[in-house]
């Protein structure tokens, strides 16, 4: 990570604070409405954004949490009411926040179900993962899509220089949706993470 730019925590924090925006506008009757991600609801979307807060809060304090974070597996697997999933998510973040801008948390090397990794890196997935998810949420339950200018700015760089691909390669994303010429950042970087703007 350079000085120059957004900082991970910096961005974690906004992305953190526009899901909430989103979470917050849920209504309990979209809990099994479908979105941009063919194989979840609602409610299993906002369950797999939750458990990866928690996974990387629990890598971070150095004991990650038995749960699978590319499934919608969180705490609250099952829970059916949109309140406790809401309020579960502002107290994951608050935690995963509290522990990310302790000194010298991103200099570690933390446990993760992936193996060990630079603590910095994880909180980058996450914040690519919240970001990408707060998209489909948001487009799920009718509310306004716009994602943050500095987020889709510093997503896009990111996502293709391997960690799409990546997740391509292990079939959690989709393959590319081309978009309009003249699109705007934030509709290409949608496209290229196979979701239709």
């Amino acid at each position: 990570m350079n000085d120059e730019g957004p900082k991970p925590v910096e961005l974690l924090a906004t992305a953190i604070d526009r899901v909430r925006e989103v979470m917050s506008g849920v209504a309990q009757s979209q809990l099994d409405a479908a979105t941009p991600c063919s194989e979840w609801d609602v409610c299993a979307l906002m369950n797999h954004m939750l458990g990866g807060i928690e996974t990387t809060a629990g890598s971070m304090a150095g004991n990650p949490p038995d749960l699978r974070p590319m499934e919608a597996d969180s705490s609250l697997v099952g829970q059916r009411d949109v309140s406790a999933l809401v309020e579960t998510y502002r107290n994951a973040t608050e935690r995963l926040l509290q522990l990310a801008q302790e000194p010298g948390a991103l200099n570690r090397i933390v446990p993760s179900p992936f193996g060990e990794m630079p603590a910095a890196r994880f909180v980058v997935g996450t914040v690519l993962d919240q970001t990408i998810h707060c998209w489909d949420l948001a487009k799920a339950t009718g509310q306004e899509t716009t994602l943050p200018a500095e987020l889709v700015a510093y997503a896009m760089p990111v996502l293709s220089g391997g960690f799409a691909e990546g997740g391509r390669a292990m079939g959690v994303v989709g393959p590319e949706i081309q978009v309009p010429e003249g699109a705007n950042e934030q509709d290409r970087l949608i496209g290229f993470m196979g979701r239709q703007p």
